[in-house]
């Protein structure tokens, strides 16, 4: 019974001084997005969980994750993932994996787990906007892509791709000679027919 009676009266003028407060826009670009959130206390907490709700009252939990002094950093994963630190009074997040269809209103949670009391706030909410854009391919994807050999041009002229060459330009030639003299036989053949015609036409003349 006393240690309630002083964890309440301890508790109670410290979780009215915590608060959680929040930008209330924030814009993003190639489906990630900044999200800061503010912690208003009297004292830092040495242990916490910090939550990033998305909807109006927090219908849908994006990510979440446990910190304390000798491990600030925040990193979850999933279709969104986030990543960030904690620094005093301040929360710094990065959230991955966001489509247009991902406006929405986000919600920052911050748990103070120690010292006790053990206390939960949530921020006002930031009205985050994600601009639809063309599908970018996931970040292994892009990693794959980057290790594939860039083709200089000193490496098509490669020994394979002169042969090839030499032997289309051979083959064109070639044809181009036989059309040549297929014009050139038909047009021979088309001069002996004319004189043979003129000779016959002379001697019915006579």
């Amino acid at each position: 019974m006393i240690a309630f009676v002083i964890t309440l009266i301890v508790g109670f003028p410290l979780g009215h001084a915590f608060t959680v407060s929040q930008p209330y826009y924030a814009v993003g670009a190639r489906g990630q997005v900044s999200l800061h959130c503010t912690i208003n206390t009297r004292s830092q907490p040495e242990e916490m969980r910090v939550s990033v709700y998305k909807g109006m009252y927090g219908e849908e939990r994006i990510c979440s994750d446990y910190v304390n002094i000798s491990n600030p950093h925040i990193e979850t994963n999933g279709r969104i993932y986030c990543r960030g630190n904690v620094s005093t009074g301040r929360v710094d997040l990065t959230i991955f994996g966001l489509r247009g269809e991902d406006t929405d209103i986000y919600r920052c949670q911050v748990d103070a787990i120690f010292p006790p009391p053990y206390i939960s706030k949530f921020g006002n909410g930031t009205l985050v906007y994600i601009p639809d854009s063309p599908e970018c391919p996931p970040e292994h994807t892009q990693a794959r892509i980057q290790e594939i050999p860039e083709i200089t041009y000193d490496q098509t002229l490669s020994f394979p791709n002169i042969l090839l060459s030499a032997i289309l330009i051979t083959t064109t030639i070639t044809l181009i000679l036989q059309v040549m003299k297929m014009i050139l036989t038909q047009r021979k053949s088309n001069h002996v027919t004319q004189t043979v015609s003129q000779k016959g036409d002379y001697r019915n003349f006579w």
